[in-house]
């Protein structure tokens, strides 16, 4: 898929009126708006600098500035599409679209603009809506979730009155985008509407489910919640009981217009557990699904047939697990041929796709062949295109590891034993966005854990793959802010931490002619390679002349599978007598030659570890010298020393949790050049150790580092306020019900929407909580302030808001005051003061809280505020927003140069200095 598949985000505006009278309506009549200047991962709005697109005259002949377009003069267009609605915008005629493609390459031709039109309803009725091609639209003032990727994945609802309404469209994209909106009618006792291509179950191996779970996805399409739902299956021959959700039943619901994925357990009446269901056919049972409402409504249930495909043991198969956000997800597994041959437990093949591809597809299943002595493991990233293998992406790729070595399902029990795997030997391979993935895993995650890297047409990082420089924000920011966003998104950087695969055998392949992922990406990668092992010659390289990003063979024909024959059985690499550690988040890096940078003196720049191991094999000492590093640890690893020289200062091995620590003092030291008398004067920190891991409850950690987006490394719950105006409470409400949309549509999230008055502080055990709203709107902000980072501060009323940011440590100090019109916040937070916490018996803290727990607040003076921060939290991958941000009155024009404030806490969740404050924005 072309770049444009990864980064959906354009801006257009359409009109139209069209009447609505039953069963699904395309809309065919749009005003357009457009191309204005955009940028990847980047939604800014230039009409913001004339009031909105809600504030200008649609369809009139005003004209606005556009660098895109020959002229610079941008005005409205009608247009009148088929009738399968499909708008296809093109602008050729008044854009050079093949000069900015040759000068900014492909993410010059990105653009945004706003498309609008209407529809009328006879009578007040609730409506499903879905948009394929947009990531976001309007109906009125409700804002919904598109379907960017046109997977069929989204659908919305909305209960509207009589009349007119208006659907408006927010389109970021490239040269050539198209989108459709549909309206579809409901009927009058329908309560959910099922959305069946985003159902989740597992095949069935040698006749029995390869595992228990399944997952569909229902939309409360009610105007009110409803207490979840029951399933009744059409047959005796299975049953099937809902998974337990840890939130009390009593506020255990699905909020109006939430999609949710239902998650639940399937086993056969009888308990043999057998299925008789030969390989190459398929099995179906039926169930109906019913809401659980408190209302009088009564309720039609709505039907939903469960398709299963059968396997032999040996073929490749879909299983299912329980991920690290109690979602249910899938991922593929093909067990080795020759176990007999190999070792016991085998490696596993770690096989990552790339953008817009289905784990399970014959497609990608079938580019592999079956390996002798090696399972192969193809997870799924939780969606075709996911997190592109960063933060909860690759995280779900580990938990779909650990539940194929753990549980081995689609494994006949009286196999079991001999089938078993090692989810610590892995040969990590992937192609295109699974390319970054496998190049992302094995120098950023997990390195320990790499037998070989195949990299495939993958790119390096998002920034070199789609560059920065057109961002529109970035023409009035200073320096610093560039800087802090680009500290939040380099965890990600494959190339800078490279230096981690200086012992990993590693193959790059990609055809001469790609234009998707060009062939610079993985050239660099192993001209990285080469230098840092000072050898021309070790990286291996096939690049196969006039081939492009797909082609047959290109992740396993001769030379691959020659490549993973050879390092099958090789086992983990030694460690070289020298290497270095990088690394930017103790949070995502889990170490190399088992030391793990548990917490860095300053977040966010560069911790580094050089390991000198020359006279380890006479004296079992290694060598280490630290760099912004406060706390680190070893992790269990096959290599390890029997003493330790820190920065010039001796130690004994220990294992973590116990781990060596410093607060940062220095000492000079005096050190004689052998053979000489010169001396020199260094100095360096003061080490010891630290024997618990009790400073994870009050500072920050690997488990609550940042930035924001770690947030949802965990299971998630959204909570909105209720204490401030109506309509401040309606946003918050829908804007509650618009992210767990999002976040559904881009990771199958599954997560509950709360008011404040349901919320209690004991529900931090197990959820990382977003607040909808800070203390002057939302109940539970309110109660729980002291535990938000002190340099935050709420002051005035729900009407009249002002926000603070002391800024003792920087620029001067003192308070920073940030009021008026369309000024917004978001933040990320730990749960507990550590005051409050510290002051609990150890006991207590692990039964009443839970290490790295984790919130952000939500917060606006006014509508246009709330959502400027609403939409800067971070939903998808290498998204720049640091731990905390406040958003000025004209963010919605000048995106990041906007910025009142923006940065990272320090360990004690005080202001650190790679942070910015200003108080004086361009108007």
């Amino acid at each position: 898929m072309k770049l444009l598949l990864y980064l959906f985000s354009l801006s257009i505006i359409l009109i139209s009126n069209n009447i609505v009278y039953c069963g699904n309506y395309f809309l065919t009549e749009w005003d357009i708006l457009a191309p204005f200047p955009s940028a990847p991962r980047e939604d800014v709005d230039v009409l913001n600098c004339y009031g909105g697109i809600d504030n200008i005259p649609i369809g009139d002949n005003s004209t606005y500035i556009s660098e895109l377009v020959n002229g610079a003069k941008v005005g409205w267009s009608h247009y009148t599409t088929n009738s399968d609605g499909i708008v296809n915008l093109n602008f050729s005629n008044n854009v050079n679209w093949n000069l900015i493609n040759n000068w900014a390459g492909s993410s010059g031709t990105y653009f945004s603009g706003w498309g609008i039109s209407t529809f009328s309803l006879d009578t007040s009725e609730t409506i499903l809506v879905t948009c394929s091609g947009i990531a976001k639209f309007w109906i009125d003032s409700t804002v919904m979730q598109g379907d960017s990727y046109g997977l069929g994945l989204q659908v919305n609802s909305i209960a509207l009155s009589s009349g007119t309404h208006q659907l408006k469209v927010r389109i970021i994209g490239s040269e050539g985008a198209s989108y459709q909106c549909e309206i579809i009618t409901t009927k009058a006792e329908q309560s959910i509407f099922i959305v069946y291509e985003n159902t989740i179950v597992p095949d069935i191996v040698d006749n029995e489910f390869s595992s228990p779970y399944i997952s569909i996805s229902v939309l409360n399409i009610l105007n009110q919640p409803i207490n979840g739902v029951s399933l009744e299956p059409l047959t005796d021959e299975f049953q099937v009981s809902l998974i337990e959700s840890p939130l009390p039943q009593e506020i255990n619901y699905i909020g109006s217009g939430q999609l949710i994925p239902i998650n639940f357990i399937v086993k056969t009446s009888n308990g043999s557990g057998f299925i008789d269901c030969p390989s190459g056919t398929t099995y179906a049972f039926s169930m109906m699904v019913y809401a659980e409402s408190s209302s009088s409504l009564s309720s039609k249930g709505e039907l939903i047939t469960l398709n299963f495909t059968c396997k032999s043991f040996g073929e490749p198969f879909t299983f299912t697990f329980q991920d690290f956000d109690l979602s249910i997800q899938y991922a593929d597994a093909i067990p080795p041929n020759d176990i007999e041959g190999g070792v016991s437990p085998t490696p596993v093949l770690f096989a990552l796709h790339g953008a817009g591809v289905d784990a399970k597809s014959s497609a990608w299943t079938g580019a592999f062949q079956v390996q002798n002595y090696t399972w192969i493991l193809l997870p799924t990233n939780r969606a075709n295109y996911g997190f592109d293998w960063e933060e909860g992406g690759i995280k779900n790729g580990l938990m779909a590891l650990d539940y194929l070595c753990n549980s081995l399902p689609g494994v006949p029990n009286h196999l079991k034993t001999k089938y078993q795997c090692d989810p610590y030997q892995l040969q990590v391979l992937g192609h295109s966005m699974g390319g970054h993935g496998s190049e992302h895993f094995a120098t950023a995650i997990s390195p320990d854990r790499v037998i070989s890297l195949s990299i495939a047409a993958g790119w390096i990082d998002m920034k070199l793959y789609s560059p920065n420089f057109l961002r529109v924000g970035y023409s009035w920011s200073s320096p610093i802010i560039r800087f802090i966003l680009d500290s939040v998104v380099s965890q990600n950087d494959a190339d800078f931490h490279s230096p981690h695969l200086i012992n990993i055998p590693m193959i790059v392949r990609m055809g001469s002619d790609d234009d998707n992922v060009p062939p610079f990406h993985v050239r660099r990668m192993l001209r990285l390679y080469d230098q840092l092992t000072h050898n021309t010659s070790i990286g291996l390289i096939s690049e196969i002349p006039g081939e492009g990003h797909w082609f047959n063979g290109v992740v396993d024909d001769a030379i691959m599978q020659a490549f993973l024959t050879k390092y099958a059985l090789s086992g983990i690499p030694l460690l070289p007598d020298r290497f270095l550690i990088n690394c930017l988040n103790p949070g995502s890096f889990q170490g190399k030659g088992g030391i793990s940078i548990q917490q860095a003196i300053e977040n966010f720049k560069a911790s580094k570890i050089r390991v000198d191991k020359t006279n380890s094999l006479s004296s079992g000492v290694w060598s280490l010298t630290t760099e912004n590093v406060k706390r680190f640890g070893f992790n269990s690893f096959n290599e390890k020393p029997n003493q330790l020289v820190i920065d010039g200062q001796k130690f004994n091995y220990i294992q973590l949790p116990s781990h060596y620590c410093t607060d940062g003092t220095k000492v000079k030291r005096n050190i004689k050049i052998s053979g000489s008398k010169k001396v020199i004067t260094s100095s360096s920190v003061v080490w010891s150790i630290c024997n618990d891991n009790d400073w994870m409850w009050s500072e920050r950690s690997p488990l609550n580092s940042g930035p924001m987006v770690q947030i949802l490394d965990y299971p998630i719950l959204i909570v909105y306020g209720t204490i401030g105006s109506e309509q401040q409470t309606n946003q918050r409400q829908q804007s509650a019900v618009y992210l767990s949309n999002v976040l559904m549509y881009q990771m199958r999230y599954s997560i509950n929407v709360l008011e404040d008055t349901q919320f209690t502080n004991d529900l931090f055990t197990t959820y990382n909580v977003i607040f909808m709203g800070g203390p002057q709107t939302n109940k539970a902000v309110y109660s729980i302030q002291s535990v938000l980072p002190s340099p935050i501060g709420f002051h005035g009323s729900s009407d009249n808001m002002t926000f603070s940011l002391n800024n003792n440590n920087n620029n001067g100090g003192g308070d920073s005051m940030f009021s008026g019109p369309s000024v917004g916040l978001l933040f990320l937070s730990s749960c507990y003061s550590p005051e409050t916490i510290m002051n609990l018996t150890p006991k207590e803290r692990y039964t009443q809280g839970r290490q790295g727990c984790m919130l952000t607040v939500i917060e606006g003076t006014d509508s246009i505020g709330f959502q400027n921060s609403l939409f800067n939290f971070p939903t998808k991958s290498s998204f720049p927003m640091p731990d905390f941000m406040i958003l000025g009155p004209n963010f919605g024009y000048q995106g990041v140069s906007g910025a009142n404030a923006l940065g990272f806490w320090d360990n004690n969740w005080q202001l650190s200095d790679l942070s910015y404050v200003t108080s004086i924005l361009n108007e």
